[in-house]
């Protein structure tokens, strides 16, 4: 029986195993000597007992007769599991072999039986049993084998959690369609901006833009073809701003652009530019040729405005005048807006 469990100790690859059975017997015999010269203990350790604390100095080398461990690192509150060792594995070898402290600690999950070595003990079994040896080396290669395919499983569980909330994080703050900011983040960043221009006495220019007859667009063509406009344009708008100004889509055929530390004459400009460009912008559907125009509404804090809430409605109010004189036209608030 004894014997038969020691055929597993270094049993990781049973095609790399050397199958002679003569450095198990010698291992038993070894056993039997050291038992008789208290070279080679029994050991019995209950659930939770600590079997090797990381960094103590390693001086014994155990094999597990039976019961299972757990190998962890770090604090014994918050540890990091590296793996599980059961019947004829073995705990300690590597601090006798590099003559280094322990590099994990080992703990007990059931009642364990282990046969304990001392120094000597191991290193005489090492020298007179050269296949044994070999079986060593492939059980230590298989263990690191191991343990780096648990590396990269865990590494693959990180990136996809990484992913997982990266994707998360940009359904909050993303409209789907067009992948500009949505209001959700308007609302967020637009009191910030404001703040900041109060304390650098700048201004922050507020774009209100609606597509005009929107509806008719998606009667007319159906709602592809108005997806796909409202997508260019989101396109278009993310090109006429500087890397600084905010472009969302504030729900439905409306969108609102943020442009901080500007002048009026330059926030005039671009809304002027995006008016036009969108003007000539044809989108192709199923071999017909969709056009449209949106309205534009300007509103400058402070010139429009002490606070978040009267800039953005003055921005508003200032886009419908545009609807009322024709649409296809942008309006910069008046003092009366």
């Amino acid at each position: 029986h004894e014997l038969h469990k020691l055929l597993s100790i270094y049993d990781v690859y049973k095609q790399e195993r050397i199958e002679d059975e003569t450095p198990f017997l010698a291992l038993l015999a070894l056993i039997e000597q050291g038992r008789r010269d208290h070279a080679i203990w029994e050991r019995t350790c209950q659930p939770g007992e600590v079997i090797v604390h990381e960094h103590d100095h390693g001086e014994d080398f155990f094999i597990i007769r039976s019961g299972q461990t757990v190998v962890i690192k770090g604090d014994l509150q918050n540890p990091t599991i590296l793996g599980f060792r059961s019947i004829g594995e073995s705990i300690g070898e590597m601090a006798l072999l590099e003559n280094r402290p322990r590099s994990a600690t080992v703990i007990a999950l059931d009642v364990v039986s282990l046969w304990g070595f001392s120094r000597e003990a191991f290193y005489q079994f090492v020298r007179e049993n050269p296949s044994f040896n070999l079986n060593l080396m492939n059980m230590l290669s298989g263990r690191i084998r191991k343990s780096e395919e648990e590396r990269m499983r865990g590494y693959a569980r990180e990136k996809k959690q990484v992913v997982a909330l990266e994707t998360l994080s940009r359904q909050a703050t993303h409209d789907p369609l067009t992948g500009l900011f949505n209001r959700r983040y308007l609302d967020q960043i637009l009191y910030g901006e404001i703040a900041h221009a109060m304390q650098s006495d700048s201004m922050v220019g507020i774009l209100m833009v609606d597509v005009d007859h929107f509806k008719q667009i998606n009667d007319k063509y159906g709602h592809k073809a108005g997806d796909l406009m409202l997508q260019k344009l989101g396109e278009l708008m993310k090109n006429c701003v500087r890397a600084a100004d905010i472009v969302c889509r504030y729900g439905g055929e409306e969108f609102v652009i943020v442009m901080p530390g500007v002048s009026e004459k330059t926030v005039g400009e671009s809304a002027e530019e995006i008016r036009t460009r969108f003007e000539k912008l044809c989108v192709s559907l199923q071999n017909q040729e969709i056009h449209a125009t949106i309205s534009l509404g300007v509103a400058i804090y402070p010139l429009h405005g002490s606070n978040v809430d009267e800039v953005f409605v003055n921005a508003d109010r200032a886009m419908y005048q545009a609807k009322q004189k024709g649409r296809n036209q942008m309006m910069i608030c008046s003092t009366k807006c």
